[in-house]
């Protein structure tokens, strides 16, 4: 048995400097909020300095407009917040802040269909036709760009999910293999094909095991906080039964048996040297997804009926400005089904810290996944504090449902 811990410290490394990024989220599947579309401010006290007294005031309006040409029904909402700050003496300053956010909308004059995205990049049943599905299998075509300066690597993605029996093992105190017998589990395999790697070579396989559905392994062909998370002498994960790595015929096992039994330790079977010459295509793999998985916009349309062409802006007078824009356009067919297609496209400007991102793409309201991505995102490097530009792009490729019993 060889230790996990260069591979695993690697990809840990690269993970937690891209998930510290400004990207607008953190790197779990679970994302909720929208970043920068609503403001806040709170009204500060009243304070005593040497010398005199400060107070400080502060008054809020908010104007919303709603109008109505033709088909176009256009809602603007304008909320100004002026605070001034006086000081015994001569000195005053006073600081306003305008935020406005404007939403478009599109109809013709008869009823058309509503659909939200409702459960964006979650493992949630697809509900189309009255009928609820589970997806259980999905290829993407992917393609990442880590920085601006470096090549575009391509590789192709498939997930499959499915509930199947393994034998599952720990270690007592002395290091002795405990068999804890056959056990039900839910699988996730990823196959990882390269066609343009930055050493990978051959294909790679990822299968991880649950006792119940996990959103995020699902999500992700590979998550490089699964190291922290998982990997760990002492994980005591009571959903996480294991993971299997396999590549160019070497194999690593590593089983967590506290779903099943405590007070034992996790077992490792294999070798992962091998692995570790391809940290930075499994970094790649997580880094594209997670800028794409991540990014706020998607959980704003929760809110909007994608099925009418509509748009949006968003802006402050501190330099930060939104622009996004959907549009209906064509289906798409996965497994003798149609699911309804939107075109949007997005670009977000931040002139104070001179960010700047823009993106395009399809989807359907009626699927968790991504049809089509391709977008620029931002972060900051830790290390240097430059600006640099992730390119990521996904094209669901195939989609395997099965009918929900």
């Amino acid at each position: 048995m060889k230790k996990t811990a260069p591979l695993m410290l690697a990809i840990l490394i690269i993970g937690v400097v891209f998930a510290s990024a400004c990207i607008g989220g953190s790197t779990t599947s679970q994302t909720t909020s929208s970043p920068t579309l609503t403001t806040s401010s709170s009204s500060p006290g009243t304070t005593t300095t040497q010398g005199g007294t400060s107070s400080s005031q502060q008054s809020s309006t908010t104007t919303s407009t709603t109008t109505h040409t033709g088909s176009t029904s256009t809602q603007i909402e304008t909320s100004t917040q002026t605070s001034s700050q006086t000081t015994t003496g001569t000195e005053t300053e006073t600081e306003t802040t305008t935020v406005t956010e404007t939403t478009t909308t599109t109809s013709t004059s008869t009823p058309t269909e509503k659909a939200y995205w409702s459960h964006p990049w979650e493992y949630a049943p697809v509900e189309v036709g009255g009928e609820k599905y589970w997806i259980t299998y999905y290829k993407y075509d992917y393609k990442i760009q880590p920085n601006q300066s470096a090549p575009v690597y391509e590789y192709i993605v498939e997930k499959s999910v499915e509930k199947t029996k393994i034998h599952v093992y720990g270690q007592d105190m002395s290091g002795n293999k405990v068999d804890l017998g056959e056990k039900e589990v839910y699988a996730y395999k990823t196959v990882v094909t390269p066609v343009k790697g930055a050493a990978m070579d051959d294909k790679i396989t990822f299968t991880l095991w649950f006792v119940s559905n996990e959103s995020d392994a699902f999500l992700y062909p590979w998550n490089a906080l699964w190291a922290q998370r998982y990997l760990s002498p002492a994980v005591q994960d009571k959903n996480f039964v294991g993971m299997k790595f396999e590549y160019k015929g070497n194999a690593f096992v590593f089983m967590n048996p506290a779903p099943f039994k405590s007070g034992l330790f996790p077992y490792f079977e294999g070798d992962s040297k091998p692995f570790e010459k391809i940290d930075n295509d499994l970094s790649y793999l997580y880094m594209g997804w997670a800028a794409t998985l991540n990014f706020g916009i998607w959980y704003d349309w929760e809110n909007y009926n994608l099925l009418v062409p509509q748009s949006g802006t968003w802006s402050d007078n501190l330099g930060h400005s939104w622009e996004w824009s959907t549009k209906p356009d064509g289906t798409v067919e996965y497994s003798g089904i149609s699911f309804k297609l939107v075109d949007f496209t997005w670009k977000y400007k931040g002139t104070a810290e001179g960010v700047s991102m823009a993106g395009k793409g399809k989807v359907s309201p009626y699927l968790p996944l991504l049809v089509k991505g391709d977008g620029h995102y931002n972060y900051k490097d830790p290390k240097t504090g430059n600006i640099l530009t992730i390119y990521a792009y996904l094209k669901l490729k195939d989609l395997k449902l099965q009918k929900v019993s």
